[in-house]
């Protein structure tokens, strides 16, 4: 794990953001997530799925747009996806908040959406039963749906982070 990532792994520790995770945001679920009281939106949105045009809606709930893009949720892209440096821009961008509140989203907010948030939970300390479980909380019908698949590549990816942080050491 570079310090990098330490670092803003350590910055989302520190500033404790609270998550909400659903569907590409649209209007007709301004008002709910209005409710909120958004401070980010987390896009896991490719280009080609018109990503930019979430940028607006956030200006409209007056919440900072955070673009990660992944393009789709098939395992063989989820393993191109460097997910570290996403962790790093993401953190960067949130901590900057008092009290984050994130709402993350792809198009339907299952395979994308609950792959990075659980890798984010498990980076943040969480073992595996306890992500699994918060992403429950968060979003049931993202945790029934995410597939096991997804998640076991999340857990991948985070020992091999983890393994590389003991090896610079």
């Amino acid at each position: 794990m570079t310090s990098l990532l330490q670092a803003a792994i350590s910055g989302l520790n520190r500033c404790q953001p609270s998550f909400f995770i659903g569907p590409r945001p649209g209007k007709k679920s301004a008002s709910a997530l209005s409710a909120l009281k958004l401070t980010h939106c987390c896009t896991l949105l490719s280009p080609r799925e018109q990503a930019r045009t979430i940028e607006k809606f956030c200006r409209d709930l007056q919440c900072q747009w955070v673009w990660l893009p992944i393009e789709g949720g098939r395992l063989e892209i989820l393993k191109q996806t460097d997910f570290a440096a996403h962790i790093v821009r993401f953190a960067h961008e949130i901590c900057k908040s008092d009290e984050p509140r994130v709402y993350f989203h792809c198009s339907a907010g299952i395979h994308r959406t609950g792959f990075f948030v659980y890798g984010l939970l498990r980076l943040q300390g969480m073992d595996s039963a306890q992500a699994r479980a918060e992403l429950a909380r968060l979003r049931p019908v993202t945790a029934e749906q995410v597939g096991t698949e997804r998640l076991e590549l999340a857990d991948e990816i985070v020992a091999e982070l983890e393994q590389h942080a003991v090896n610079e050491r």
